[in-house]
């Protein structure tokens, strides 16, 4: 299978209807490893600053029959951060049996639920990706539960909604539950679980930078820089960060860490960017919480973060719970960032299904009851 950067599959759409989710085009594919029927899609969504662009994903339904109540549920899942080069995109990774999150989009399909996982702006379609830009990443997790609904056998409107993510996937997790009250209540959400979030990125840069995850710094500022389109967020750069971040755009994760090891300082034209007063405005807005989730969320954390400080995610929580929301906080004891996110897979899925049962449940109880006024004196005098 072609590379998107080679493959017309992914080309830029030549016009794009305004509304979210619409399905500008779908394709089977194989997904290596899963038994499901599995379809990519490329469809619309709503950018940072709200113009309408295009993003593409993969929906996978499981072989497996539905046996619940009403329709199939849905898990849209946010993957980690794969890189800045389209190349990088994870619906092109599965179709090609390289995608490292495979084993947690089987907890969810062996569960029957199928599940969609997009690529977000710039993995796929043209580049770079926005890493870091949550308004976008969110609205994308959304949009393609919108775009299964309309575009693949299999995925029924009506569905539950579930959101899951790790890191940069639960960033973006956060994001789509904070704002589905206001961007897509056509959709019925259930549950949110999200670990790892970086939810103040200026924190996390902070905290990784001259250290070996240095290069996702870098990844941020040229992620945000392109999701924002302000000229003027470029100047932070020196002659030879701008170099930097063309090359930075390019690559993939790995090859962002490996590539990039230096402190912030090497690339910008001042010590601590991320103070920048443009800069540190910009970041104040991407901060979770961005709006109030109208559902529970399950939040997890590895005590030992390397790379997103464990002190974030206590923070999102205390934030959440002031908001009234109901929230399960887990601090797992794992040492680093990557262990947390296979740690804090099988509580975080369990927990997700725990909320679907309650709320399949109450849908049970509700249709139970009679509907109308003559329903009531019908069965008060049988």
């Amino acid at each position: 299978m072609h590379a998107p950067s080679t493959d017309p599959f992914y080309d830029t759409p030549a016009s794009m209807p305004r509304c979210g989710g619409t399905v500008l085009r779908t394709r089977p594919v194989v997904v290596p490893g899963l038994t499901c029927a599995a379809t990519q899609v490329v469809h619309t969504t709503a950018a940072t600053n709200s113009r309408t662009i295009a993003v593409s994903g993969t929906v996978l339904v499981p072989a497996m029959s539905w046996r619940g109540p009403g329709p199939r549920p849905v898990l849209s899942y946010g993957v980690g951060v794969h890189g800045l080069g389209r190349d990088s995109a994870p619906s092109h990774l599965l179709a090609t049996g390289l995608e490292g999150e495979l084993a947690f989009l089987e907890l969810a399909l062996s569960r029957g639920w199928s599940v969609v996982v997009t690529d977000g702006e710039g993995l796929g379609l043209p580049g770079p990706h926005t890493y870091g830009a949550g308004r976008v990443g969110g609205r994308a997790m959304l949009d393609i539960v919108r775009a299964a609904v309309a575009g693949v056998d299999g995925v029924e409107a009506g569905a539950p909604v579930l959101l899951w993510g790790y890191s940069e996937g639960g960033r973006c997790a956060a994001w789509a539950a904070e704002h589905q009250p206001s961007y897509a209540r056509d959709l019925t959400l259930v549950a949110l679980a999200a670990g790892g979030v970086p939810t103040d990125l200026a924190a996390v840069v902070e905290a990784i930078d001259g250290g070996p995850y240095s290069g996702l710094g870098l990844a941020v500022l040229v992620g945000l820089a392109h999701a924002h389109e302000d000229p003027r967020l470029w100047d932070i750069l020196n002659a030879r960060g701008r170099a930097a971040a063309a090359v930075a755009a390019t690559l993939d994760v790995t090859g962002l860490v490996v590539s990039h090891p230096e402190p912030m300082a090497a690339w910008t034209t001042r010590e601590r960017p991320w103070e920048d007063p443009l800069w540190a405005a910009l970041l104040r807005a991407e901060r979770n919480p961005g709006g109030t989730p109208e559902v529970p969320v399950y939040l997890y954390h590895a005590k030992g973060d390397d790379i997103v400080p464990a002190e974030l995610s206590r923070q999102l929580a205390a934030a959440y719970e002031a908001m009234g929301v109901h929230v399960t906080h887990v601090e797992l004891d794992s040492g680093d960032h990557l262990t947390g996110a296979v740690d804090g897979a099988d509580a975080a899925i369990t927990w997700l299904a725990e909320q679907l049962d309650a709320h399949l449940d109450l849908h049970r109880d509700r249709s139970a009851e009679p509907d109308t006024a003559d329903e009531l004196m019908v069965r008060s005098t049988a």
